[in-house]
């Protein structure tokens, strides 16, 4: 119902605009040149002029003065007595002609081709001497309204401007040409500075805001996935809103985050992300608050460029250690009157069962079926496995306590109870209005996501506006704001949050149990099952967030000279988010307990620059210096009461007993200096060197031994090889060779190199003080640097149709900033130093190609590929043999890559074959079946294990099981387009790389897993070597004992046999990721009404994986979006979306 009123708001308003052109202006003009005249009026007014060079009253002088007059009435004064006059057309078009002349008026209807006969999509049609103009479709095709033997200026990125003469006969063909000098696009780079892309000597990977768009997510970077090469999204299924990471080039931190610097609009901002742990009571409750890009509305982007290397981060130093991602929002958009843009989003989201779940043995314990002789709780989660025996409709003793039909219940039977169709809509509504000197964008936009899950649901609300104004032809202004709020009602808990986990549910209970039941309460109201069920925290859980932002910048130019010009920015960011977490009393989490939180995060930026250009002859130089500060303050508040006295109640005075509240505010100041110089020869070799020094509060300190101050230089060259070689551009249109370095850093942590206190009891009227640092201040601290060399193409072969971009780059990270344990007797539980250094190389590969183009078709393919190799070089004696530990399993040892995987291995013999262990398979002394043994042997030359002095084995506990990183990753799209209509699909994924999927082991342990079928019937004798003896005195001999699959993976609940490499599987996967189906609208249908044009798409994301090792679970899945990134409990499942797009502009 909302939607329909706006829309009829939108055509009313559409319905009365062209009675509001604005026709009364106020003007004071002396001796002004006539056509500066006209151009006064344009800009006041809403009409657009038209006339020819040769046919006005060129040498008038205008002096006149007027107050809110009609614009008719002016130029009748301005023409008076010259033998010319004027004539009024639709579209607030008005004509000068010489007096008594009629003018005959037409449409000018055309199509616009290039060099190959191909229909040039979005060039732009003109009225020569006029603002007035239009766009060409997707089929190269236009329609303009113009006065007969009007001139028309007809232009096109990379293309020679063209004029026609319209004399009002038949329809136009308009041929373009190459322009050979602009064969390379403008792009943005660090500081918000557009440079001609041939001029880069680093890899720069644009991406235009409609490919985010279209196909959303509701954090948009996760729409990157698979488009850029060297980009790895890691979104673990917090729910929409919730936080995602992006990863540039491999690790670049053991400390950091490992993200990019997310710079809009040239203004840094704050993107903080929540990193999962297994504390009850964190700042957020148990819950991923989200990151600063949830916030941002996607339709209010117009770029998102991608600076991968430090040479291409450089300028920004500390804080783009991890790269940086640069994103452009749009302006308002030259057109008649005010341009509207509408776009409508809805999407329905679909859960996808786990896969991977045995329905072939049922509810029961070590191959026994409950029967009513069985005294069973339904609290004990040892009664809720499925290890009982085969189904076959027997009668069993059910978790309700009554005699049922044994029979299994599938997953897609306890989805159905579960979840529903998730619904998601964004509406979005932005006008535009720009003249020559001015331009203003307004958006609204509103999404609303009911999520799959029962009650949970997120609202995001965005209103910006942006007023860019030339003062003259001297000084230039830009200014934005963008108001944001974001509502998460209900959001998931985190997996280490076992507060009534929904997610646990369904690889920890059997599979025979109805899940109707675990709604069952007693007449206390207590639940029947109490062990992760899933309506505990549907029921008994609420978990809401509120975030409010405001980010803001203001940019001003002003041009000394046509080359020299001073640039003043500015930003501010400011967010605030209050949490909500109350368990409300319930017998698995007893008598309750309410959270709240209150984060207050603020960031500024200013930022002072001088630049000069010149070009002399065949030497070109740009060079640019200035001056930055920074400022950021993070605050937190949290309070935490237990014991609700009122069972209903959110409200934290109602609980009886207040844990300690947690007070956080670190803050943090850095000034900075900064210089680029380019120097250019025949517009074929650049060279560049960049310069920054930054100065860091967080450095400084009252002790010696520090220096708060770093500098970051770059270097790098671009040689456009097939202008100098006078290459046939017909085989090698273009060829450029790319060579950078560069040096990046991380922002220093606050509150690091001093001790900090904080007040305590009040004595006598004196308040006590009481030391609040948790580590002791170091001696001395660096920050983190990387620094990098890369090395580049791009090609460009067959008139553009066929484009390769290659890059290699060697990356080296180091003074990682890590905890070194202290003694208790210090006081202080540990002191950081700079321990640790890692490595990173790499190769990136980008294939664009229209393999098929005409005039009615085309099909374009784009590549990506993308090879990182990861290496720790160096860690401290202090931090001891067993390296650096981040989530769990994930660790760093020096040798390997950060991000492995360490611990039990299934044991193996000196070839490589498994070993077994002789077990008691029916809890007796009696040692009748076989498992697979654990813990790794060494052996010595002849091949036997080696043995301690005692005669025992020599068991490793800790061994290498495989890194989360991948071998390669990489993405397909293809693009088809047939007149008006359009076809694409992207397919990507990695190749290589492991996961620790500890979901999958609790899958296994309550029998539910399909790999602990082998084995169930107590047929299958494995062949190999078995010790019927201990490590301390093994026996081995050939197996003769049948393998026992639940003492393997459960042991009576011990896991005694249970080996973490079990837990390890490949990631390799391959992702049908999103596909789109969009019809244009032809002008031709649209020219009656005010629509000017009008796109409609249908959409489909994450459909389903072409290949997936990982059973059961999503191999994007992961508990943490810190280091630790690649362990998993099993989180919300993989979800579908479908839907449709439509975008009109009027």
């Amino acid at each position: 119902m909302k939607l329909k009123i706006l829309l009829i708001a939108i055509f009313c308003t559409l319905a009365v605009l062209p009675a509001l052109a604005q026709s009364k202006i106020s003007l004071k003009l002396k001796r002004t040149d006539f056509k500066k005249a006209l151009k006064a009026i344009e800009k006041r007014s809403d009409y657009h002029f038209v006339y020819s060079e040769k046919k006005i009253p060129a040498d008038k002088k205008v002096t006149l003065q007027v107050t809110n007059t009609e614009v008719t009435l002016i130029l009748d004064q301005i023409l008076a007595n010259t033998g010319y006059s004027y004539k009024k057309l639709p579209n607030n078009l008005i004509v000068i002609i010489p007096a008594g002349e009629r003018v005959a008026t037409g449409e000018a209807e055309g199509q616009v081709l290039d060099e190959n006969d191909n229909p040039l999509v979005g060039a732009n049609v003109q009225v020569q001497n006029s603002s007035y103009k239009t766009v060409t479709d997707v089929n190269g095709e236009f329609i303009l309204p113009v006065p007969d033997n009007s001139t028309l200026v007809v232009s096109y990125v990379g293309y020679i401007t063209s004029e026609i003469q319209f004399d009002g006969l038949g329809k136009l063909t308009i041929k373009m040409s190459p322009d050979d000098k602009a064969l390379n696009e403008v792009v943005v780079t660090a500081l918000g500075l557009n440079k001609n892309e041939r001029r880069l000597g680093y890899s720069v990977t644009t991406v235009n805001g409609s490919e985010v768009t279209e196909t959303r997510e509701p954090t948009f970077v996760n729409a990157l996935a698979g488009k850029v090469a060297g980009l790895t999204v890691q979104s673990p299924p917090n729910g929409p809103g919730g936080s995602s990471r992006i990863i540039l080039r491999g690790y670049s931190s053991f400390s950091g985050s490992n993200q990019p610097l997310y710079v809009v609009d040239g203004v840094p901002i704050t993107s903080t992300t929540k990193e999962n742990t297994e504390e009850p009571l964190k700042v957020f409750g148990g819950s991923d608050p989200g990151d600063g890009l949830s916030s941002i509305n996607p339709d209010d982007i117009e770029t998102i460029t991608v600076l991968k290397g430090a040479s291409a981060a450089a300028l920004y130093g500390g804080g783009a250690q991890g790269g940086v991602i640069l994103i452009t929002t749009k302006k308002g958009l030259k057109s008649p009157g005010v341009g509207i843009d509408f776009n409508s989003n809805t999407v329905l989201e679909q859960v996808k069962p786990y896969d991977g779940f045995q329905y072939e043995y049922g509810r029961g314990n070590n191959g026994r079926l409950y029967t009513a002789a069985d005294n069973i709780s339904n609290s004990n989660y040892l009664t809720g496995q499925s290890w009982g025996v085969k189904f076959a409709g027997q009668q069993y003793l059910g978790a309700d306590g009554k005699m049922g039909v044994y029979k299994p219940q599938t997953m897609q039977e306890r989805f159905d109870a579960l979840y529903r169709t998730g619904i998601s809509t964004t509406n979005s509504l932005a006008f535009s209005k720009t003249t020559e000197n001015n331009s203003f964008r307004a958006s609204l936009s509103q999404t609303r996501n009911n999520t799959p899950t029962p009650g949970s649901n997120y609202q995001r609300y965005n209103g910006v506006l942006r007023f860019v104004q030339d003062f003259g032809d001297k000084l230039h202004t830009d200014f934005k704001a963008d108001l944001s709020r974001v509502l998460r009602i209900n959001a998931p808990l985190l997996r280490g949050d076992d507060r009534g986990s929904f997610v646990k549910y369904f690889t920890r209970s059997d599979n025979t149990t109805d899940i109707a039941f675990l709604d069952q309460k007693d007449a206390n109201g207590n639940y029947l099952y109490v062990y992760t069920n899933p309506y505990i925290q549907l029921q008994k859980i609420v978990n809401n967030q509120t975030q409010n932002r405001i980010l803001s910048s203001a940019n001003i130019t002003y041009d000394v000279t046509d080359h020299l010009h001073v640039n003043l920015i500015g930003g501010f960011d400011y967010v605030t988010t209050d949490g909500l977490l109350v368990n409300f009393p319930n017998n698995k989490n007893g008598s309750g307990s309410i959270t709240t939180s209150a984060i207050d995060q603020r960031r500024s930026d200013i930022r002072a620059m001088l630049n000069y250009d010149r070009t002399f002859n065949d030497f070109s130089i740009s060079t640019f210096a200035g001056a930055e500060f920074q400022g950021s303050t993070f605050s937190s508040l949290t309070l935490t009461g237990t014991g609700l006295t009122d069972p209903t109640s959110t409200n934290i005075n109602n609980t009886t007993v207040g844990l300690p509240v947690q007070v956080s505010v670190p803050r943090s100041k850095s000034h900075s200096v900064f210089a680029e110089t380019q120097f250019g020869y025949k517009n074929l070799l650049f060279l560049e060197v960049t310069a920054r020094n930054d100065w860091y509060s967080a450095l400084s300190s009252t002790r010696p031994g520090f220096v708060n101050h770093i500098f970051y230089p770059s270097a790098n060259m671009s040689f456009i090889f097939s202008d100098a070689l006078n290459i046939n551009p017909d085989i090698l249109s273009f060829g450029k060779l790319r060579l950078a370095v560069g040096q990046t850093g991380s922002n220093p942590t606050p509150n690091q190199t001093d001790l900090t206190f904080k007040y305590t009891e009040t004595v006598n009227g004196i308040p006590g003080q009481q030391i609040n640092n948790s580590s002791l201040p170091p001696t001395s601290l660096r920050p983190e640097t990387t620094t990098e060399t890369e090395v580049g193409t791009e090609l460009k072969f067959f008139k553009n149709r066929f484009l390769l971009d290659v890059a290699w780059y060697n990356k080296t990270s180091k003074n990682f900033l890590l905890p070194v344990t202290l003694p208790v007797a210090t006081g202080f539980a540990a002191t950081y130093q700079n321990a640790g250094s890692m490595v990173n190389r790499g190769l990136e590969l980008l294939l664009n190609a229209t393999a098929i183009k005409t005039s009615d078709f085309a099909w374009n393919i784009s590549v990506n590929y993308a090879k990182n190799r990861n290496r720790v070089t160096e860690l401290s004696d202090a931090l001891g043999t067993n390296g650096v530990a981040f989530y769990y399993n994930i660790k760093a040892k020096v040798g390997y890559p950060l991000g492995s995987i360490f611990g039990t291995a299934l044991r193996r013999d000196a070839n490589g074959n498994l070993l077994y262990k002789a077990v008691s398979a029916d809890g007796t002394t009696n040692k009748n079946a076989s498992v697979i043994d654990k813990g790794t042997l060494s052996f010595d030359a002849a091949g036997n294990p080696l043995r301690n002095a005692a005669g025992g084995l020599i068991v490793n506990n800790e061994t290498y099981l495989g890194s989360v990183n991948p071998d390669w990753s990489g993405g397909l799209m293809n693009t088809f387009r047939y007149k008006n209509w359009r076809l694409s699909f992207l397919i990507d994924g990695q190749f290589g790389g492991k996961i620790f999927e500890d979901g999958a082991r609790w899958a296994a342990f309550f029998g539910n897993s399909e790999k602990t079928l082998l084995g169930r019937d107590g047929t299958y004798i494995p062949q190999g070597m078995i010790n019927t003896g201990t490590d301390a005195a093994p026996v081995y001999v050939a197996n003769t004992l049948p393998y026992s699959p639940y003492q393997q993976y459960n042991a009576a609940a011990s896991l005694a046999y249970y080996a973490d490499e079990m837990s390890v599987y490949s990631r390799t996967f391959i992702k049908f990721r999103q596909i789109t189906l969009g019809y244009t609208f032809p002008k031709k249908l649209l020219a009656a009404t005010p629509i000017k044009s009008a796109t409609f798409s249908l959409i489909a994301r994450n459909l389903f994986f072409f290949r997936k090792d990982l059973p059961i679970f999503d191999p994007e899945s992961s508990d943490s979006i810190g280091n630790g990134y690649g362990y998993d409990t099993g989180g919300l499942p993989t979800s579908r979306t479908f839907g449709f797009n439509l975008s009109v502009s009027f």
